[in-house]
């Protein structure tokens, strides 16, 4: 098994570590027969605290995470009704930690959090991803 990767980001006078990973639960309405459900989690540390913050995004009804629909990737979730965020770039990263903070979480123990209680206002503050420019354009 390899080791994890993550990145870095700095807010003001903080550094974060942080790291995005899709797992699969089962399904909460599969009684008895096998399925599973998807979860994208964004995992958040703050230097010098111990402990993570997983903020969960789980799929269900209107809920698009990675791998689950037309357009859909490893680290993207979306609304049906719209609204989408990429939480391997750092603009959404930061916007869920602010988000994250305000709610009350603190760093310094393990905690999860469901991460639709903050995609609204991170979605709302998160500047549109612009696609690469071609190979051969003149962008």
């Amino acid at each position: 098994m390899g080791r994890r990767r993550y990145r870095q980001l700095v807010m003001g006078h903080e550094r974060f570590r942080w790291w995005v990973s899709h797992r699969h639960v089962p399904a909460p309405d599969s009684g008895s027969a096998p399925g599973h459900a998807c979860q994208e989690v964004l995992a958040v540390t703050r230097e010098g605290s111990p402990g993570a913050i997983r903020i969960v995004f789980a799929s269900g009804p209107g809920r698009v995470v990675g791998g689950g629909g037309w357009g859909a990737h490893e680290g993207g979730v979306s609304r049906a009704g719209g609204g989408y965020l990429n939480l391997h770039r750092p603009a959404t990263v930061r916007e869920l930690i602010e988000e994250v903070l305000a709610d009350g979480q603190r760093f310094g123990h393990a905690a999860q959090v469901d991460g639709w209680r903050f995609f609204d206002a991170a979605a709302a503050r998160v500047p549109p991803e612009r696609p690469d420019p071609s190979p051969g354009s003149s962008a």
